[in-house]
């Protein structure tokens, strides 16, 4: 992996053929990289992480206080919780009538149901509700994509990997976050294609990106959005 390290910043370098100019952003769990052409100098580069060291701290500092803000979910009826993109409401109920009876929390003709018994423990409850359609629909999304990126994962695995989207191992194991639910399809298919190319190049370098490109072509553009949008998709 290329990085750039002056005093105490350490800075990620993603390059990518089709990029024309040099970027620099704070990501979502607080890391700094610098998307640049495959041509960029490394001095160049430098160059504008050192001039950009004040506001480098700057973000970082407002990075962590908008993570401290994000609101927090109230397991209250009328509470709005994403799932596959959309935000559905939450309704307390006495009994839950649905044919899966026996459930914690139900989806139920575009709205959650929870008994009302159960509200305190309700953060516990979604995650588990989550995990599960995740591992339910996540591995089909691998199935169908797989071809795109060319290579076929030895398992697939969901869990919690905190700030990360998903994650790849060198013997062909795909992780990704539960989380993952509750993005518009769209964006899932894209951080599955992501990972399905890493199991190629476990990097971020030109190769990686030129596999990337092949395989979702939008790459950039899905990138900007999990940036400005992906720390709504919480919990």
């Amino acid at each position: 992996m290329e990085e750039i390290k002056i005093k105490d910043i350490s800075v990620q370098v993603k390059r990518s053929a089709r990029r024309r100019t040099i970027e620099l952003t704070i990501e979502r769990d607080g890391s700094i990289v610098v998307y640049a052409p495959e041509t960029a100098g490394r001095k160049e580069m430098e160059t504008l992480v050192r001039k950009k060291l004040l506001w480098i701290h700057q973000q970082i500092g407002r990075k962590s206080e908008e993570l401290h803000r994000l609101p927090e979910k109230e397991y209250v009826s009328g509470e709005g919780f994403y799932y596959r993109g959309r935000k559905y409401r939450l309704k307390l109920v006495d009994t839950v009538q649905t044919r899966n009876n026996g459930d914690r929390l139900q989806f139920h003709h575009g709205r959650f149901l929870m008994p009302r018994q159960y509200a305190e423990k309700g953060q516990e409850i979604f995650m588990n509700w989550y995990a599960r359609r995740a591992v339910d629909w996540i591995p089909r999304r691998v199935r169908l994509l797989q071809d795109r990126a060319g290579i076929q994962p030895s398992s697939i695995e969901i869990r919690d990997l905190g700030f990360r989207w998903g994650s790849c191992t060198r013997k062909g194991k795909l992780l990704f976050h539960w989380r993952l639910i509750l993005l518009p399809p769209e964006r899932i298919d894209y951080l599955i294609l992501h990972e399905l190319v890493h199991l190629h190049e476990h990097n971020h370098s030109p190769a990686f990106y030129e596999r990337l490109r092949r395989a979702a072509p939008d790459h950039e553009s899905q990138e900007d959005w999990l940036r400005r949008n992906g720390d709504q998709y919480e919990l």
